[in-house]
């Protein structure tokens, strides 16, 4: 090989490693940043349902993927409080679609509040703060998961309820990825238990 040739490419190679090692860490930047943005928009909507008088921010479960996907669970009164979460989802700033898993569930019905409305009030402020705090815990364990080497912040789902119970879901390619997201989330600021509902295995194989 030519010694100039050989020199002049040792120096490309030199010049081209901080370049990779600058679009590593700026892949990792923006891997958290879009975990950071699903917390915010599933924030806006758990917000936007407790503010609103016929939608449960409780019983109704948010969950953002990094695509603005927002898939919607957990149960409703009625046809109707659906139809308005799915609404108020579908309103909501960074949302692209809405998927509706929200099963109905009409039996037994409650008696009429009497409630004042200045309780009403407070108990919706109230609402609107542990939803934010809830995404706030599901942010924190989401950038957590993205700086760890060993756990996919994109196949591991979080859900975050209000009493600082954390749910983890979706597939770990190894029961070692799945008890280091355990881990993770149990050693998060805000968490009080973790449950564990991560299925072993790459979904894409099946």
């Amino acid at each position: 090989m030519n010694p100039g040739f050989a020199a002049t490419l040792a120096v490309v190679a030199f010049l081209l490693a901080p370049a990779s090692a600058y679009s590593a860490d700026k892949s990792t930047t923006e891997t958290i940043k879009d975990a950071v943005a699903d917390s915010s928009v599933t924030a806006k909507i758990k917000a936007e349902f407790a503010k609103d008088k016929t939608v449960s921010a409780t019983s109704i479960k948010v969950d953002t993927d990094d695509s603005g996907i927002v898939t919607l669970s957990g149960t409703a009164k009625s046809k109707a409080e659906a139809d308005q979460a799915v609404k108020i989802a579908r309103d909501t700033n960074g949302v692209v679609s809405v998927k509706n898993n929200i099963a109905i569930n009409d039996g037994g019905a409650r008696s009429k509040d009497s409630t004042s409305d200045t309780g009403k009030t407070a108990s919706a402020k109230e609402s609107v703060k542990e939803a934010v705090g809830e995404a706030t815990v599901t942010a924190k364990i989401k950038a957590a998961f993205v700086k760890d080497k060993t756990v996919s912040a994109t196949s591991i789902k979080v859900d975050t309820e209000d009493n600082g119970v954390v749910t983890l879901g979706g597939h770990a390619k190894s029961k070692e990825e799945a008890d280091q997201a355990i881990k993770l989330a149990r050693d998060t600021n805000g968490v009080i238990s973790v449950k564990n509902n991560i299925v072993i295995g790459d979904s894409r194989s099946k």
